[in-house]
């Protein structure tokens, strides 16, 4: 191990895909660790999972339609982030240089404002837990008529595409690309995701911290990020964090 490197453990993971098993290795650190730590393992099993998924697809004769230069979804559609997203993505904001990190801090902010214009900012930052379905679908049309780009998107391209959230890494359609510009009306097909990690990553956070957990549109991160620092800081047993996202899976 590399004189200053985190020791680690090996972790391997078989899951199912279609019927069909799908073996998947990760390394974990061995100490403890915030959960947006867990990530870049996390992410590398949901990136093998996708691939087997996507083959899959694209052996029966539904190709992939996505392509640079298609980003509908990264300008309509809210994104959902789970709070460790939030804090992982507000700490590469910190990283980035300037006059990059100006840039992207400013439109951040531009789309904040637009949200407590449109009164939708407090309904994502203080979720009520007894928002039904409808109320929620409601909300999402109301957030889609804004048109907010992702802050990361740049020449109709994802500029963090390595560090991208789940929810963009399983979003993959089958349907020609212009019918993502309005999902909720158009008869959009996706590749059907084989393991829901963001629903996992919420359910972990939920048992290791004992507090409710929501997802926030990615707009929203680095808010989020500022209003909940103290709880995204807590640190648990790395092999415990990913044990409850894998029972988590499991269960889903």
């Amino acid at each position: 191990m590399p004189p200053g490197a985190d020791a680690s453990s090996n972790i391997r993971v078989v899951f199912t895909v279609n019927g069909r098993p799908v073996p998947v290795e990760a390394r974990v650190p061995d100490r403890a660790v915030r959960l947006d730590e867990l990530l870049p393992a996390l992410r590398q099993m949901d990136d093998r999972l996708i691939d087997a998924a996507v083959a899959q697809s694209e052996a029966s004769g539904e190709r992939v339609s996505c392509a640079k230069g298609c980003s509908a979804c990264c300008r309509t559609q809210p994104v959902p982030i789970t709070p460790p997203e939030a804090f992982a993505l507000a700490r590469l904001v910190d990283a980035l240089p300037e006059p990059r990190q100006t840039a992207v801090r400013w439109a951040f902010a531009a789309a904040v404002e637009q949200l407590r214009a449109a009164d939708l900012y407090d309904v994502y930052m203080q979720r009520d837990p007894a928002t039904t379905r409808e109320t929620a679908l409601a909300a999402v049309r109301r957030y889609m008529n804004l048109v907010l780009a992702c802050p990361f998107l740049e020449n109709d391209a994802c500029s963090i595409y390595l560090d991208r959230p789940f929810v963009c890494r399983q979003y993959l359609v089958t349907s020609p690309p212009d019918l993502c510009a309005a999902p909720l009306d158009n008869p959009v097909r996706p590749v059907r995701a084989p393991a829901a990690f963001a629903s996992a990553m919420l359910k972990a956070a939920e048992a290791l911290s004992g507090r409710a957990q929501y997802t926030v549109p990615l707009v929203l991160a680095l808010d989020y990020a500022a209003a909940n620092r103290g709880d995204l800081e807590r640190s648990y047993d790395a092999k415990t964090g990913f044990g409850e996202v894998m029972r988590a899976l499991k269960k889903d």
